[in-house]
């Protein structure tokens, strides 16, 4: 007594054709984890001016944002001009190196001067000698 008849054939339903584009998703997605870029996102949204200077970026740098509306944010906290001098000096004072402790800020293209001037002399007041303005990538003049 036979179970399986001799002329069976295997019933192919699709499903093996779809293996492969299986394994190449995968391996896609493995490759965009692997070489994408994950960068922490600012507070608000802030659109700084361009410029062709290209200087590294402290990472452990405090990082101050103003955008177009004035509003200025210290490491991702709402802040005042007027309450910025007192949280600046406590970073200050606990650093080892005050020579080379850096502070970033981000100002929006449309923060006009005397705002932003209003702003490096609070971080002046607060101890700050090293202080990078962030910008981003413009073409360079002919």
């Amino acid at each position: 007594m036979k179970l399986v008849a001799e002329n069976s054939t295997r019933k192919d339903n699709g499903d093996d054709q779809l293996i492969p584009l299986i394994n190449i998703v995968f391996l896609m997605l493995i490759f965009f984890m692997v070489a994408g870029q994950i960068s922490q996102s600012d507070a608000t949204f802030v659109s700084p001016p361009e410029s062709i200077a290209e200087a590294p970026i402290d990472d452990d740098a405090l990082q101050i944002l103003i955008d177009a509306e004035l509003t200025i944010w210290l490491n991702d906290q709402q802040i005042t001009l007027e309450e910025l001098e007192a949280p600046l000096i406590t970073a200050f004072e606990q650093v080892e190196d005050p020579e080379s402790f850096t502070l970033a800020v981000k100002a929006d293209g449309e923060v006009p001067v005397e705002n932003l001037q209003a702003l490096l002399q609070r971080i002046k007041a607060a101890g700050f000698r090293r202080v990078t303005l962030l910008t981003q990538p413009g073409e360079a003049l002919p």
